[in-house]
């Protein structure tokens, strides 16, 4: 299972039409969203073959120079996924160290939580992962 561009192992996998990884997707449409340019659906539509087993990471960084080209960068993310199992904890450093490198940006800017959802809802009963993000950004000079 891949979340956050790091390769988890786990008995299941995400299923979606690029390589449906959560959180990089949650990442693409924070980034998104904050400087009003769309959502990924619009970037990457899934009724456009080309994005089929599409790579997240791909796709968050062509969004993110998006959003450079609009004179932003980013301040911060704060990310939480939200999953039953696998546990994250011990993944977090390299999840927040992978999001860093692929967007150019020091470790300390990015922040993930990892929460199950004991034992209740599709999360809880380990029917689908969820992830959320919020990204600061700000105007460049």
């Amino acid at each position: 299972m891949r979340i956050g561009g790091v390769d988890i192992p786990h008995h299941c996998h995400l299923v979606g039409h690029s390589d449906a990884d959560v959180l990089l997707h949650a990442v693409t449409d924070a980034l998104l969203g904050a400087a009003a340019l769309g959502d990924i659906g619009e970037l990457f539509p899934d009724t456009d073959e080309d994005n089929r087993g599409r790579d997240s990471g791909e796709m968050m960084r062509l969004a993110y120079q998006r959003v450079r080209d609009a004179g932003y960068r980013i301040v911060n993310l704060d990310c939480i996924v939200f999953a039953q199992r696998p546990r994250l904890t011990p993944y977090k450093p390299a999840i927040c160290g992978q999001l860093a490198e692929s967007l150019g940006i020091a470790r300390e800017q990015v922040g993930l939580q990892a929460k199950t959802g004991e034992s209740v809802g599709p999360v809880g009963q380990e029917q689908a992962i969820m992830a959320e993000c919020a990204v600061l950004l700000e105007k460049e000079p």
